[in-house]
């Protein structure tokens, strides 16, 4: 019975701790709304000196268009040589 109880004693603990960590996740995301490229690429940069990288950025984008979508589908039904 007391194994029991505790089960429902932690179950309820992290329960708690799952809905404020979403809350703050909410928030967090929120937040982040406004980053442009320009930012992200900079700060990027910044992290990537300090870890001591030499490596360079290619490109950086949000999120793929619906020409990136017909490009590839173009290019894997392309019957030319390669």
């Amino acid at each position: 019975m007391a194994d029991e109880e505790e089960k429902d004693l932690m179950i309820a603990t992290l329960n708690k701790r799952v809905a404020s960590l979403e809350s703050e996740l909410g928030s967090l995301q929120s937040d982040t709304q406004g980053v442009t490229e320009d930012v992200l690429t900079a700060i990027s940069a910044a992290v990537a000196a300090y870890l001591g990288n030499d490596g360079s950025a290619e490109v950086v984008h949000f999120a793929p268009s619906p020409n990136w979508v017909r490009e590839g589908r173009r290019a894997l039904q392309n019957h030319s040589i390669r």
